[in-house]
Order: C-alpha cells, then structure tokens, then sequence
C-alpha cells in the first residue's frame, strides 16, 4: 500500500471502471478542491497501515483533472487496473498522463466542443558557464500547431534574457536537466511567471540526438534536403540539445503521424519589446484570478474577439509588442479601416467571424485521428464563407486596401465535403455520407427504405384487423434497441382482451401511454431492418474514416486560414474596443528610431482606471525629449494619482505598439525596446525574499538592461529600508539612469529632496500632482502639472482613512516636534542672533501670506503667481537662511 514516491504537483488517480480514486497525500488535494471538506476521506486498511482515499464520480474526476492542469498547473497520471486483483502496485499500468505544457491525451475532455483559451507549450533550458556570463538554450513546442522554436543567447547570472523569453512565449511548464548550473536562477525566473518546472535526466539533452529526430519530424519544402544538419539553427548546440529533451518529453517519436508535420524556426527577442514578469503584473497587461471584472486588465478590456484563436492571438501580442515601426503600421492601418467602415466592421464580426470555429483545435483533432464527420463540415462552412469574406475585404476602397487581400485554396476540398456529405442534414445536426456516394452504402439504403415500405404496410394491415385508424387509434414506432413495435392508444378504447386472445399478436408493455404489440411479419421485418441498419452505420463509419483522412492532408492550408481569421479578429476587437471607450481611442503617429522627435501624449488616459463605475477620468499630458526633458520625477499625496498617472504611460506604450489606438487626444511615439518596471511593495514569502530585496532585485534588472530607447517606470522606490539610505539609493539609482542609460524615466516618489535632480541632471524635469485643502479637508485634483509638491499630505490622507482623531492630533503634535528638530539643526545656513532678528519678521510675515494663499481657494495658475509674488518680496532680505528657503520654494 505504500506509494510510489513522486513529486508532490503530480496527482495520480486510479480508473476503478464506474469510479476514480486518489490516494494518501493526493486525497488530502481531491478532497479541499472538489469537496471542499476533508470529511470525504475515507481509510484504506491492511494490518496496522492505513491509506486515506477519496473516491471520484466521473464528473468529479473530469472537473478536477480540469483544475489540477489548467488552475493549479499540476502533472496527472492516470491508471487502469491489469488484473483482476487490484490491490497490489504491479497490478496497475499508467494509461494517461498530462502536465500543464502537454494536454494532448485529455483535450477532449478538458476542452470538449469549445475553443481552446490558452495555447500552452513546454519550453526545455539547457545552460552552460562560458568567460563570465550564462548561455541559454532553449527550445519551445507549441500544444496546438505543430511547431518547434529554438534560441540561444548570453545571459547574465540572474536571467533576464530569458525571462523577456518566458514573457515572450508563455509557456505553462519548463524542462530542465537535473544538475544544471544554473537551475536555481532558472526556478525562480519560472516562479516569477506562474510556469511549472520539471526535472528530466541530464542524458535527454542530446544534440546529436535532436538533428536525427528532426530530421524525421519536419516538413522540408521547396526541393530541401530531409536533413536537420543543414538546417541554419543546427549550430545552435545548446538549442539542440533543448530540443532533444523537449522531443522526448512530448513522445513526438512514438506517434507516427507526427512525421513530417513540424517545423522549426529560431526566435528572436530582438523582434519584440523587452517585458518581464514584474511589467506585466505592475500594468495589468494580462488578467488574474483575483479580477472581479474583465476590463481590470487590458487584454480582458481589450478582448471583444469573436473567435478562440482571436482571443489567443491577442494574448500573444500583448506578450510579444512589435518594436519595427513599419509593422506596428500595418497593424494601425488595417485597425484604422475597422474603425472607420462600420458596415466592414460589422459583416466580418457578425456574418463571418461568428460561425468561424476553432480551426486550430480542428486541425490538431484531425492530426491525432479524433475529428469526425462534424469536423469536416465545420471547415467547410468556415471555407465556404471565405469568398464573401474576402470580396468585402477587396473590395475596400480606403487608403489601406493592399494589405487585406489574401487567397486559400480550398476547392478539392469543398468538392469533397459537397459530393460525400448530406448536407441538407446538417441543419438538424444529423452527419451522415450521402448514400449515393457509394454503392456499398446506396445497396443498404435501399434495403432499409424497402423494409420501412414493409412495415408501413404491416401498420394498415392491423389498424384495419382491429378496426383502427393508422396513426391515430395506432401508431408505429420504434426505438434503437427493440426496432418497430405497435402501440394501441388509450383513447382507442380498445378491449385489451382482443390483444391477448389473438394468436397473431403478443403484447410487449401494458402502461399508462397505451399498449405495446407485435405481429410475426412486423417482427422479422424489425430484426432484418437492425441489421441492416447496423451494416449501414458501420459502412458509414468506414467512409468516414476515409473522408477524415483525406481532409487531415488539409492541415496546413486550416493553420493559414485560421491564423488569417484570427487576425482579422484581433485587428476588428481592436477597433471595437476603441470605439467602445467613453471617449474614442485615436491613432498614435510613429516616429522612426533614427528621426529626432518626442514622445508625446495629450490628455492621456488610463484604459481600465476610465471603464470603472463612478469614475470621471482627469486626463493628463507626458512628453519625453532626448536630451531635453527624458527623466521625470513625479511628488504628490497618496491617493493623488501618481501611480496612476505612471502605469497609464506604460499602457500606452505597449498598446500602441501592439497596433491599438491609444486613450488620449493625440500621440506620437518612438517605439521603445523594453518596458522595466519597479512598482509597488510586497514581501515574497514563497521565495525568502524581503520588501526590500524585492525592491532591489527589480531595480537591478533594470539598470542591467534597459537602454536609452527603454521606458522605465519605478513607483516608490526604497520604502523598504530607513529614510537615509532609501533616499541614497533612491538619488544614486536616478543619477545612473538619467546620465548612463538615458532611458526615458517615470519615478514616483515620496522623497521631494529628488526634486533637486532636476537642478543638476539637464534631462530631468519635476512633476507633481496636485491637491488642496480648504477648512481642513483635502481634495485631489488628480491634475499633473510642472513643478514640485508644495508640502506633504500625509495626515490628511490618514484623516480620510477615519483614523481615531486622539491619533491624529498626536500626529500632528508629533510632525511639528520633528519639523523643529530639524529646523534648530545648525547648518551651513544658520544665522547669528542680530540676524535672525533682523530678518525674522520679514520670514514670518512672509509665511503667514503663504499659508493663508495654501488654504485659500484660489485657483492653481493664481496661487502660483501670488506665491510669485511673495517670493519676489523676500528676496530683498539678504540672507543665507532665506537664500535657502527661497531655492526650496523655487523647487516647489
């Protein structure tokens, strides 16, 4: 009884025939995520050992398989029982088995009759140690096509390369070969990203192993030479051997279909915009469990795809942001069309994409011999809607016209549906061959009609015997199992005693809806009417057979159609979605890398903060100027909007380099290589890493690898530690990217003395959002304006919290104690006694008129050049106190 040890994310279930069960520890799973209670538990017993085991229902092995692979992202093993004794472990054999990144052996049940949502894939690492530096190579099998990508690449010690891969390529689990050198950096760049990560003998990654298998498994076209070793990725060692392990892990050997199928191409980052884990969590690119509404991420905001492979696409593209200026183009002219034409719009949407199945998870049940006759009809509906599709396309007179045309060729195999198929059945959902398509099938049709002339016949016979009217007083039916049989009707009233007592019939059920009879004639023609039926559906199966055959050498023609409709989906969901918002998205203009222009947005808005209930979005501008203004230091209250303000830039960014019209009123931007962001505090308990430390490995990345045409986000940078050193950390750390990177920068921050970068760094500027207070209480004004916070709102922000008033009036009392501690610190600035006389009423004269104007209701632009006014006042005091005083109001 005792288990075989096995790591803990695999779940083992045993198939006992009518029920499932799970053991030990396994149970204990079972039990809290289908029950909800440990109270199903039962106990296995053998002498003094125990075993606990939860017994499953069909349905709930399905929904927890569900769970356990596409929620938890755990592995399953499934086992069947050999013998007829089932209490030892060699009596069992695994049957099925699946992990997160290789569902093919419980598609049909974790998907059934709908799309698939979530590609999936398995990405295998092999590293190595060369002069100082890591490299990676990495493999990636996609779950849905039939495709291979390799990269290799150098890679510092803690991995970002290939986190912006990860990113890049979402896989939902990683293979890594036991003992690699670098495995611990590798599980937590994994755990980052929600992947789980398999170890797999060091043996399976083999090179020379992986260019013979290849060599099998890819599909050479155009005249090539079926071998792997002149292919240009077969260089890449380390890649191959990814790729070796990869192979072997997914069997792609053992299933002979597979041959010929695959191909492979090499991925490269530089093609994409830079993302790691901590940007697309710190942005809300991608949605999460915790979301109570789709439109708190942007992809769920922007999802109004009609399709599953639409839907996929899009995920993909918000991981993958173009970076070439000419395809983000092509992308906004094509959404440009959707938006404009509302008739093209709205036909693609409604009349095409619409009926449009998941042609993806079509070819891959015809590629593994599940499609049936269904199947087929599906992608013939979906090919026979493409001429209409694509003459609306073609016919497009907009500016755009030449990048929507494309042509499929589908003819044989809408003759072949059309000329096997009865289509006029499939309105009811009936998919049956025509029966004139073969002769064998013809032969057997015209039986069954004869024999259903038959008993029609023997129907009239009786009715007029027993002096009934056909179908009326009596009916003939019948059913799969029994065939044909008479029923007498209640309302016939007639006397059963003329059933029983006449030789040529035998009742078969007396009931409530009548009585059940048979005559000998009618009796033999049901039987011969079974089995001609019978052979009829076993001809129809053989047909079907062949006719799935010859559409699975369709394959790769569906992949390109269905990749066409995706992107017509995606493109159209864009357009849609902007048209959608409560104020229209616009087109952003591009400017090329090697054009000397700024990034610009007017009157940006936050995408997802504007679709909230109650909410009356204040729009904001941001410009960046290489050299001039690149490093934007952003002080205000919490609450005030500077988190906000920031994420809604990055959105931006990535949207419109996805090809989406951005929230705003207008925009221009340089495409930018990498998103880094260093945003929000939190511990990450799972990793024994501290606010702090998570603050700085973040930061770290950053400084690695951004560069000056990155855009860099960091949200309160150094609250993790004291005030002194988060304040070093946090001026050093600026200073290095303003002066050594030049990466354009957004840097929230609490520290207002950061405002002084702007004094000694050229392409820092000071930004601050603003608020104010009138008779003691605050207002956000959510407006981002030049210049720096005029004073800290912390009190006020805990007064809104409804904190106990003894606790905030010994807040107060506390904040003047420390605001007198440091103004009595002698400094470079203090003052003799004669001075401080002399000078002391113009000081306070001086600060009383500001306070009054502080809480006064004056509007900014006003206040503003009042405190002008005051501060042109005091400066004929010469004073080095008042000096300073009047730089710090300068700053402000």
């Amino acid at each position: 009884m005792d288990a075989v040890k096995k790591p803990a994310t695999t779940i083992r279930v045993f198939d006992r025939g009518a029920f499932y069960t799970v053991h030990g520890a396994d149970a204990q799973v079972a039990a809290q995520r289908v029950f909800k209670t440990t109270s199903v538990v039962r106990q296995f017993r053998e002498g003094e050992k125990t075993l606990d085991y939860v017994t499953l229902s069909k349905l709930n092995f399905e929904n927890f398989v569900k769970e356990l692979l596409l929620v938890l992202r755990y592995r399953v093993e499934v086992y069947g029982c050999v013998g007829a004794s089932s209490r030892n472990s060699a009596d069992w054999r695994l049957e099925a088995q699946a992990s997160p990144g290789n569902l093919a052996q419980f598609e049909e049940l974790l998907f059934g009759s709908s799309g698939v949502q979530e590609s999936g894939g398995v990405l295998a690492i092999k590293t190595t140690q060369q002069d100082n530096s890591t490299v990676v190579g990495a493999a990636f099998g996609d779950g849905c096509v039939r495709r291979l990508q390799v990269a290799e690449f150098a890679d510092s010690g803690f991995l970002p390369n290939l986190e912006t891969l990860v990113v890049q390529l979402a896989p939902t689990e990683c293979l890594v070969a036991a003992g690699d050198p670098a495995a611990s950096a590798i599980g937590q760049v994994m755990q980052r990203a929600g992947v789980l990560v398999t170890e797999v003998a060091r043996g399976d990654f083999s090179a020379p192993d992986a260019l013979r298998d290849l060599s099998r498994l890819l599909r050479f076209t155009g005249g090539m030479q079926p071998d792997a070793s002149l292919l240009p990725e077969a260089g890449r060692t380390h890649a191959m051997a990814a790729t070796a392990a990869l192979i072997k892990y997914l069997r792609l050997m053992s299933d002979e279909g597979s041959m010929s199928q695959f191909s492979l191409s090499t991925f490269d980052l530089r093609q994409y915009m830079r993302l790691d884990t901590a940007a697309i969590e710190a942005f809300n690119l991608l949605p999460t469990p915790q979301d109570s509404s789709p439109t708190h991420s942007l992809l769920g905001l922007l999802d109004q795809c009609r399709t599953s492979q639409g839907s996929r696409l899009l995920s993909q593209w918000i991981k993958q942001p173009l970076v070439d200026h000419r395809q983000i183009e092509e992308r906004l002219d094509l959404v440009e069309m959707f938006t404009e034409d509302t008739e093209l719009r709205q036909a693609l949407r409604d009349d095409h994409l619409r009926r449009l199945p998941d042609l993806q998870r079509l070819v891959r049940r015809l590629q593994r011999g599940k499609a049936g006759l269904q199947d087929c009809c599906r992608v013939y509906q979906a090919v026979r809607s493409m001429p209409a599709l694509l003459e609306r396309l073609e016919a497009y007179c907009g500016p755009h016209s030449a990048v929507v045309k494309a042509t499929f060729e589908f003819a044989k195999f809408v003759e072949m549906v059309e000329t096997t198929v009865d289509l006029d059945r499939t309105d009811d959902g009936d998919y049956v061959v025509r029966p004139e398509f073969d002769d064998e099938l013809q032969e057997l049709r015209q039986k069954l009609n004869e024999l259903e002339v038959l008993v029609e016949k023997q129907l009239r016979r009786v009715a007029g015997d027993l002096g009934l009217e056909p179908h009326k007083g009596i009916k003939l039916e019948s059913t799969p199992q029994t065939g044909f049989f008479f029923r007498v009707l209640k309302k016939a009233r007639l006397d059963e005693k003329l059933l029983r007592n006449n030789k040529l019939y035998h009742t078969v059920e007396t009931n409530k809806n009548g009585v059940k009879f048979r005559s000998g004639p009618l009796e033999n023609a049901s039987d011969e009417y079974l089995r001609a039926r019978a052979a009829y559906g076993e001809q129809q199966r053989t047909v079907i057979q062949e006719i799935v055959k010859i559409a699975a050498g369709y394959t790769e023609p569906m992949l390109s159609l269905g990749s066409l409709t995706a992107q017509l989906d995606v493109l159209s969901a864009l357009a849609v979605a902007g048209l959608s918002a409560p104020t229209p998205y616009v087109r952003p203009r591009l400017v090329p890398a090697d054009q000397p222009a700024a990034t610009r947005f007017v009157q940006l808005r936050h995408p997802c903060v504007e679709m909230q209930d109650g909410i009356a979005y204040i729009p904001n501008n941001v410009e960046f100027e290489r050299g001039v203004s690149t490093f934007k230091v952003i002080t205000g209250p919490n609450m005030g909007g500077k988190s906000t303000y920031i994420r809604s830039v990055a959105v931006a960014v990535v949207m419109a380099q996805i090809g989406s019209f951005v929230p705003c009123e207008a925009a221009q931007l340089r495409p930018v290589d990498a998103l880094m962001a260093r945003v929000g505090a939190g511990d990450c308990q799972a990793r024994g890493v501290s606010t702090f430390m998570a603050e700085m490995l973040e930061t770290a990345a950053i400084l690695r690898a951004a560069t000056k045409d990155s855009l860099v986000v960091i949200d309160e940078l150094g609250r993790g530690t004291s005030t002194y050193d988060g304040f070093g950390l946090a001026w050093a750390i600026s200073e290095y990217i303003a002066n050594e990177l030049g990466a354009y920068t957004l840097f929230a921050t609490h520290f207002h003395e950061l405002a002084a970068l702007a004094e000694q760094l050229p392409a820092a500027s000071n930004l601050h959002v603003t608020a104010l207070t009138s008779g003691g209480r605050l207002t956000f004004l959510y407006d981002v304006q030049p210049g720096v916070c005029d004073k800290s709102f912390g009190i006020h922000v805990a007064e809104l919290a409804h904190f106990p008033e003894s606790v905030l009036q010994e807040s107060r009392r506390r904040a003047a104690e420390l605001e007198d501690c440091y103004c009595d610190r002698p400094t470079k600035f203090s003052r003799t006694e004669s001075s401080q006389t002399e000078t002391g009423d113009a000081i306070d004269s001086f600060l009383a008129k500001y306070d009054a104007l502080a809480a006064g209701d004056l509007e900014p632009e006003q206040r503003q050049k009042a405190v002008a006014r005051l501060m042109d006042e005091l400066r004929g005091v010469q004073d080095p106190f008042v000096t300073h005083v009047l730089q710090r109001l300068d700053a402000h």
